[in-house]
């Protein structure tokens, strides 16, 4: 089974070719995203925002929460979620938890997929180039990332695609899974490969997977922030035969979270951004809220 899945994993970028620190001119080098992931940590105290969570499957339901950026008594970064927003402790009040108010899946920390490509984090992932795209009507550049050696649980625990704005360096999209729904999705797909060469009475297993997908979709001085969360669980079966529709699908969840009203405390200017991102400036001192 674990060379199974070993397997099933090599094959998400089988026709990929591995994304090389300095892969000048695309707007997506390791050396550029990694800045661009500082960027991310050096903005993550300066700003809130509302989220809205809507879910259907099941249960369905609407919440708002005020989110915010703290660092933890371990001084890692996390997400925050409170009914009221404030720069202070005193005014932003108690953490609520959605799983408290029957919210059955949320994704914690929209905000940090761009720590996977922190200079400190690359050594725990493999790239690959998934060549161009048009994402939130900007040309990027695909790059597909999975674990590499051991997994550690949210550090590089994620496989996946991220679409990079060809220009800025900007991440505008990731759509991810993790690799165990990673390992089913694979394996569907080489059901559906095969399913018209096999009898109409054959059947599939069903495969249960989650596909994260997170939209980049708010600017500040041309840096991007989250948007939208979309996640989908479903649970379908490979159908044998040449078929009109080869699968049988069944929605189990369906969750959006969005990003509304930011409110920035402090933010760097467009030029700054820029000159960082290429290279060309340093980050001084934040400014103060």
């Amino acid at each position: 089974m674990r060379a199974h899945r070993a397997l099933a994993v090599i094959a998400l970028f089988a026709c990929a070719h591995t994304v090389a620190a300095e892969s000048a001119g695309t707007g997506a080098s390791l050396e550029r995203l990694a800045r661009v992931a500082e960027l991310y940590r050096d903005s993550a105290l300066g700003f809130a925002c509302r989220e809205t969570i809507t879910y259907s499957g099941g249960e369905t339901g609407r919440i708002q929460f005020a989110y915010i950026f703290i660092h933890d008594e371990k001084g890692r970064f996390r997400d925050f979620r409170t009914w009221r927003t404030g720069t202070t402790k005193e005014q932003r009040g108690n953490e609520v938890d959605p799983r408290d108010y029957q919210v059955p899946r949320f994704l914690e920390s929209a905000y940090l997929w761009a720590f996977i490509f922190r200079a400190d984090r690359q050594p725990l992932h493999e790239f690959f180039g998934l060549g161009t795209e048009v994402a939130l009507d900007r040309p990027a550049v695909k790059i597909g990332f999975r674990p590499k050696g051991k997994i550690r649980g949210g550090l590089n625990d994620w496989t996946g695609i991220a679409w990079i704005d060809s220009g800025s360096g900007q991440i505008l999209k990731v759509q991810a899974w993790s690799p165990e729904a990673w390992n089913r999705k694979v394996a569907r797909e080489a059901d559906l490969k095969d399913a018209p060469g096999r009898p109409s009475s054959w059947e599939s297993k069903p495969y249960d997977i989650e596909t994260i997908v997170t939209d980049f979709s708010i600017v500040k001085n041309g840096m991007r922030f989250p948007g939208k969360v979309t996640i989908d669980r479903s649970i379908s079966t490979v159908l044998g035969g040449v078929r009109e529709w080869p699968t049988r699908e069944r929605e189990v969840l369906h969750v959006v979270q969005e990003y509304s009203d930011y409110e920035f405390y402090s933010v760097r200017t467009t030029d700054e951004i820029e000159r960082f991102v290429a290279g060309t400036g340093a980050l001084g001192a934040r400014p103060a809220p």
